[in-house]
């Protein structure tokens, strides 16, 4: 998560189009930022190739700082690594704002990306030029080739209207001190082995593993807008898994990530290991879960489930609204979301608001792990209304321009790896007249009894929209029942309307958002427990498969040193 904490902030009014702006004032100890400066510039006065067009945008990210990843499974560890890295990454605009070599995918995904790189962690003015170089030569070659290969998509396909490629938005210069913080590795190889020893106290878990993945450095960011930006973060993840079959031989496996964007937020050794006992009694849970032919009844979500609820039926409707043309024309990949074309439709019920706030650092004391300042094109975050009053008033938006919108509110973002688009940063979900936790289970209760339903559903986990960990709550006298192998049916848009209470107690899901095609960015959703009116399950489609031959070795030992006397 990008943890930007600003000293000094000046803004630039004036649009700088393809020539490189006069020498920013930057820190005069800063060797990266200078080499990156002064490789940027050459590159616009200088880079042609024939009689094709130059760059008229340009764009270096530098990252540098300490990588760590631990892994440990059944209380040995497994892997241990800590190095430190300084990559690169540009990115070539030819063409001009109105058309250029982006939002197009070339066939095989071969061309017009970012390019990326490595260089000397040392500093080194004269290496890091000369990776810049390389980088930008390559970089522009493939810039090239994309940018023909969509003129000629268009004229094959006879576009003659296009909302633009790039957005004109103000350039930005901040900085915070270049600084990363230490990992204790010899503390951290002690934990993760304590944590994943945890599973040797389930014997009904086939496989399990735990890892700490952990990434500080700092970021620095240059365009041939003006653009300069320099923060520093932290990146803490831990990550557990599970692999198991249940009683009928269906394979069941569960992953739960922890992202912390400090060492000061990871919880005491005591709190990890309660939540990997937490996680290993819910994956038992769906071991000796019952199962359902059909259900069409009310179904809550809750905690982890309710927010990933909402990253479905919204974020995901929501996000690179701009899509790209594909020269694939049997890809739809990179299709714009449906609900691009709803803007001002009713999309949700009118008490529920969704706003996504990148500003926000913590919710009721907790880290939220989608917290930035800055967007990954150099565009400030912004606080973004999405649904008012039940309709569509906002998307995701970045520097690539649609026909409702042509500028960017901050949300551009991606992996290092990968290419801005408009992304989730923390979503926000207020409802109006919220009830207590226990009003709405008895609440689905009733709703149960009403339609003579035995009983309703609980959703504690989802992997999309497929249950992972649900429970049957009985109408009768509220007792609860683990179900396994269960999925949706024809669920569609209709669940957000559907909607008919919510909790006031809300829950903060922190967990790095994928979406398709995309690489992952940190996120989170603070979000409410809530009731769905209907709502149809069956059981699932998966195929079983054989149970292991043999008992685990470990249980098997563990058992039979029980049965023998201690003399």
């Amino acid at each position: 998560m990008r943890r930007f904490r600003w000293g000094m902030i000046a803004v630039y009014a004036l649009w700088l189009g393809s020539a490189f702006p006069a020498r920013a004032a930057l820190p005069s100890d800063d060797v990266v930022f200078r080499s990156m400066r002064d490789e940027m510039g050459r590159n616009m006065r200088r880079l042609r190739m024939d009689d094709l067009p130059g760059p008229y945008y340009l764009a270096y990210t530098v990252r540098e700082g300490t990588q760590a990843f631990i892994t440990a499974s059944f209380g040995a560890l497994e892997g241990s690594q800590a190095s430190p890295f300084l990559e690169a990454r540009v990115q070539v605009r030819v063409g001009d704002d109105s058309f250029d070599n982006t939002n197009f995918v070339p066939a095989g995904f071969g061309s017009g990306g970012p390019g990326l790189g490595s260089a000397s962690f040392e500093d080194d003015y004269d290496n890091l030029r000369f990776s810049l170089w390389s980088l930008t030569d390559d970089t522009y070659k493939n810039a090239l080739e994309a940018f023909a290969k969509k003129k000629a998509f268009r004229e094959r396909h006879r576009i003659m209207e296009s909302p633009g490629d790039f957005s004109r938005e103000q350039p930005v210069e901040r900085y915070e001190p270049s600084a990363w913080v230490p990992i204790d590795r010899g503390l951290w190889e002690r934990r993760v082995r304590e944590l994943s020893a945890v599973f040797r106290d389930y014997p009904d878990i086939q496989d399990s593993r735990v890892e700490l993945s952990f990434v500080s450095g700092t970021r620095r960011f240059i365009s041939s807008e003006g653009s300069v930006v320099r923060g520093s973060d932290a990146q803490i993840s831990i990550g557990v898994t599970a692999n198991t079959q249940g009683k009928d031989g269906l394979r069941f496996g569960d992953s739960e990530g922890l992202h912390y964007p400090s060492w000061a937020d990871v919880p005491a050794q005591g709190a990890l290991l309660a939540e990997v006992r937490r996680f290993a009694r819910g994956v038992v849970d769906v071991v000796h879960g019952s199962t359902v032919e059909a259900y069409v009844g009310p179904v809550i979500f809750e905690g982890e489930a309710a927010a990933e609820f909402f990253d479905v039926q919204l974020v995901d409707n929501i996000s690179n609204p701009r899509g790209s043309w594909d020269e694939d024309e049997n890809s739809h990949v990179f299709d714009p979301p449906p609900f691009v074309s709803r803007l001002g439709m009713r999309v949700a019920v009118p008490w529920l608001s969704f706003v996504d706030d990148p500003l926000l650092e913590r919710y009721d004391g907790v880290p939220l792990f989608g917290h930035y300042m800055i967007d990954d094109e150099g565009v400030p975050a912004q606080r973004l209304e999405l649904v008012r009053k039940g309709k569509l008033v906002g998307l995701y938006m970045s520097r690539a321009p649609i026909r409702e919108f042509k500028h960017s509110n901050g949300h551009g973002r991606s992996a290092f790896v990968g290419e801005p688009s408009g992304r989730m940063g923390n979503l926000i979900v207020t409802p109006e007249k919220p009830v207590p936790l226990s009003e709405l289970k008895d609440r689905m209760r009733a709703m149960c009894r009403e339609l003579e339903l035995d009983y309703g559903i609980v959703v504690r986990e989802m992997g999309g929209l497929t249950p992972v960990r649900a429970y049957k709550v009985y109408a009768a006298d509220g007792r609860e029942e683990p179900l396994a192998g269960v999925e949706f049916v024809g669920a569609g848009f209709r669940p957000l309307r559907d909607i008919v209470a919510a909790s006031k107690e809300r829950y903060v899901f922190n967990f790095l958002h994928g979406s398709n095609g995309r690489t992952v960015v940190p996120a989170s959703i603070v979000a409410p427990a809530i009731l769905v009116q209907e709502m149809e399950l069956r059981k699932t489609e998966r195929k079983p498969e054989r149970m292991p031959y043999l008992e685990h070795p470990y249980f098997v030992e563990k058992g039979r040193d029980q049965r023998i006397p201690v003399r």
